[in-house]
């Protein structure tokens, strides 16, 4: 298969990015608070390295691999949900605890939107496998927008500002998945029959992807901003308010036994 100057020039963009978003995660010490992130990003400088050597040497070889990177791309990018949802709602009191239940809810429920979405959609490709392979960036990318519209609401309880690390990767990751879904969509109703669409829906997820890495990048150099610290009194309410909830539950479920 040729590959056009284009195609070039979008993986050279993707790689060299790539590699400085990595460099930028180790430099300042960003894995420590992002691992999963870390290693992802990780994951596809090798990824690139890899495919670009099996595509020169052994081009038969490469769907095999594919499909290889494929489901390790998949294992981390659900790893890389949980790591969000951990940061975001890592326990500093106790109502921001009992925020956990509501997003698990959320998650589950958004989890069964995504399956449900998922599976109405019907590619048009040849092999059973290429489909599943649709669907699962499907489900993946519409998770990931479902997580970062239920962490935005959240972060405002949890006094995490806009240019905070956390929502800034949510923002990236929100944007790239918005434009895989719509490419995922097009190419279960185009197929993989139609080069040509096929390769131009796959630079625009590209051209995303880039985008992405650059904002990331930028976002990751610059120090991330001091938590929102709620006032003194306002932190004794809260902690009152619960204190007076728990209380309250305690005797209704008393006197319902009593009965």
């Amino acid at each position: 298969m040729k590959v056009s100057l284009l195609d070039n020039a979008l993986w050279a963009a993707s790689f060299t990015s790539t590699l400085i978003l990595f460099a930028v995660l180790l430099f300042r010490k960003r894995w420590q608070q992002f691992p999963v992130f870390t290693t992802l990003i990780g994951y596809y400088v090798l990824e690139n390295i890899v495919g670009f050597l099996v595509l020169r040497y052994d081009p038969l070889l490469y769907p095999k691999v594919y499909w290889i990177i494929f489901a390790i791309d998949f294992l981390l990018q659900v790893a890389l949900i949980v790591e969000v949802a951990r940061v975001v709602f890592q326990p500093t009191g106790t109502w921001v605890h009992d925020e956990r239940t509501g997003f698990a809810i959320a998650g589950i429920v958004g989890a069964l939107i995504a399956a449900g979405l998922t599976f109405a959609v019907h590619p048009s490709v040849p092999k059973t496998i290429d489909a599943w392979g649709i669907r699962a960036y499907l489900f993946t990318s519409l998770i990931f927008c479902e997580l970062f519209l239920v962490a935005m609401f959240a972060a405002q309880k949890v006094g995490l500002v806009s240019k905070n690390h956390v929502m800034r990767l949510g923002q990236g990751l929100t944007a790239w998945a918005l434009v895989s879904a719509m490419v995922d969509v097009a190419h279960s109703y185009y197929g993989t029959t139609h080069l040509h669409d096929f390769n131009t829906l796959e630079h625009v997820r590209t051209a995303a992807y880039i985008g992405a890495v650059l904002y990331w990048t930028v976002s990751f150099w610059l120090a991330e901003p001091e938590r929102r610290e709620l006032p003194e009194e306002m932190q004794k309410y809260l902690v009152a308010l619960h204190a007076k909830v728990q209380y309250d539950a305690t005797q209704v479920s008393s006197a319902q036994n009593l009965r």
